[in-house]
């Protein structure tokens, strides 16, 4: 009555015998319970020129910045996930081998993965994939809903992101189909990435790491990870003890050998952004207006 036949709540209180804020209260339950879904399509889908811009001043090859039309964070993660499934609908080729790391913006993606026509393709974790909550953000789980999205083959990573010590982590690389998975990571043919905060890194909602660990990583410069890596506010990679017990393939070498897809944005996570573009970390960036215009002001 009030969606469809376009019927005040007023109207719609008189009709059914019901107070206005009883009917009032029924319509946003609608809405809180997924009854109702309210779509708005903007006129204007790309900043193309923050793009443009970016791109001069980083050196990436592509840039794609969505506006802001939303405060709220979650808000701002379910456009970039849109967004990176697009880039990845008209970029994927038949036979290519799609890399995926972990994280809620990667979640966010492979929930927006939806096409047509099916694309036949290997997609495979570039870190560990276990760990004790969440498993919508593991890239195991993340690699299986794309591979489901575009048609594709999933590889799975059974292993942790981050195992407990260096003895453990060699003993698990030595098995063959651990092996498989690092050999096609190092060279697929694009690899999907976004960037976590140390403060609030997916490491520690997954259990990989502890707090004071996190606190341990700050004291030594690092500012976030891409892939598991933990770099500084420079974008360089550090030389630390917790990168001998990383269950992935080194990032230095999926860098030179695969097209980097950075897909990361919010305020909360401009600096950490903004890092990893000063060290070449990606070729790519899908990100959001605000962090888009904030890049752009640094010296």
């Amino acid at each position: 009555m009030y969606y469809i036949d376009n019927l005040s709540q007023q109207e719609i209180a008189t009709a059914l015998g019901l107070s206005r804020a009883k009917v009032s209260r029924m319509i946003q339950e609608a809405k809180d319970r997924g009854i109702v879904e309210i779509k708005i399509n903007p006129t204007n889908t790309r900043c193309f020129e923050l793009e443009r811009l970016l791109k001069e001043k980083y050196g990436l090859a592509e840039v794609i910045v969505i506006p802001r039309f939303s405060a709220n964070d979650h808000n701002i993660l379910k456009s970039l996930g849109k967004a990176g499934a697009e880039f990845l609908a008209r970029n994927l080729k038949e036979g290519m081998t799609l890399g995926f790391s972990m994280g809620r913006t990667l979640s966010e993606v492979a929930h927006s993965v939806s096409v047509k026509e099916k694309v036949p393709c290997n997609v495979i974790p570039i870190t560990g994939g276990l760990g004790q909550v969440n498993p919508e953000l593991h890239a195991n789980d993340i690699c299986r809903r794309v591979a489901e999205g575009f048609g594709g083959t999933a590889f799975p990573l059974y292993a942790p992101a981050i195992v407990s010590n260096a003895q453990l982590k060699e003993a698990i690389i030595q098995d063959p189909m651990i092996q498989k998975v690092f050999d096609e990571a190092v060279s697929a043919d694009i690899i999907v990435v976004s960037v976590g905060h140390v403060a609030t890194s997916t490491f520690i909602e997954i259990g990989s790491i502890s707090e004071q660990e996190a606190v341990q990583l700050q004291n030594h410069g690092v500012v976030g990870d891409i892939a598991s890596w933990f770099f500084n506010a420079n974008g360089e990679i550090l030389d630390l003890e917790i990168h001998k017990r990383v269950v992935g393939p080194d990032f230095h070498e999926i860098r030179s050998k695969s097209k980097v897809v950075l897909i990361a944005g919010t305020d909360f996570k401009r600096d950490v952004i903004a890092a990893a573009l000063r060290g070449k970390l990606a070729d790519t960036l899908i990100t959001d207006e605000g962090v888009a215009k904030y890049l752009l002001e640094l010296p």
